[in-house]
């Protein structure tokens, strides 16, 4: 029977997840297409030109893929993101482990109360992959786990049997941590920006009447 498990690495604002899938004869693959499921949380999101470089799977992404926003300015309900695994080059009538990782990055999140008067933290509870896989032969009927129907409806999500795959991970919540500002330094954040906003102003004003000056001067030369 097969079998996932899923752990990460990394914290602050890069880390890895990677799932490894256990199945007792590879030949199944043949008939079978293997896909990893991420739910990602709105602090969280994936790459999508990173996922296209590397090796083992093809990948679907839908929701906000907008790299620079801060968690903020980003829809609440995450996005979700869709691994198609490539079982062409495992070997055929062994038990394998195909271990499968996933780059993800956490967004800037909003400032929070200090805990120990100095740094600000944010823990992100990162959703553990669901493993399926999908078997479509013509005529057949789409058979999806209910636990799977939330996704279904996504342009592009695998047709046909789906079958999920059991997770025998430690029940452990996966967990990333992430630095914040701290609400104690909101004032000083806005006087100190304020105050570089007007320097700059007045750089630029004097800047502005030097060229000038000189601009003047230059056709003044010219003209006599």
């Amino acid at each position: 029977m097969p079998s996932l498990s899923s752990t990460h690495s990394g914290q602050g604002f890069h880390f890895t997840l990677t799932t490894t899938v256990s199945v007792e004869d590879s030949f199944d693959l043949d008939q079978l297409t293997l896909h990893l499921v991420y739910d990602l949380d709105p602090h969280v999101y994936a790459d999508q030109y990173e996922l296209a470089q590397r090796p083992g799977y093809s990948s679907l992404l839908w929701g906000t893929s907008d790299l620079e926003k801060p968690v903020s300015a980003v829809p609440t309900n995450g996005s979700v993101l869709l691994l198609k695994a490539d079982t062409s080059q495992l070997p055929r009538h062994h038990a394998v482990n195909l271990t499968l990782e996933v780059p993800l990055h956490a967004r800037y999140g909003g400032p929070a109360a200090s805990v120990d008067g100095n740094d600000a933290f944010y823990r992100i509870h990162v959703k553990r992959p669901l493993g399926f896989f999908t078997f479509e032969q013509q005529g057949d009927v789409s058979v999806i786990p209910d636990t799977l129907r939330p996704y279904a409806s996504l342009s592009g999500w695998p047709t046909g049997r789906s079958s999920l795959i059991p997770d025998t991970s430690s029940p452990q919540t996966l967990e990333v941590t992430i630095p914040v500002g701290v609400l104690d330094d909101l004032a000083w954040v806005d006087i100190g920006t304020a105050a570089v906003m007007i320097a700059m102003f007045f750089y630029l004003l004097q800047a502005s009447l030097r060229t000038a000056g000189r601009l003047s001067r230059q056709v003044s030369t010219k003209t006599d």
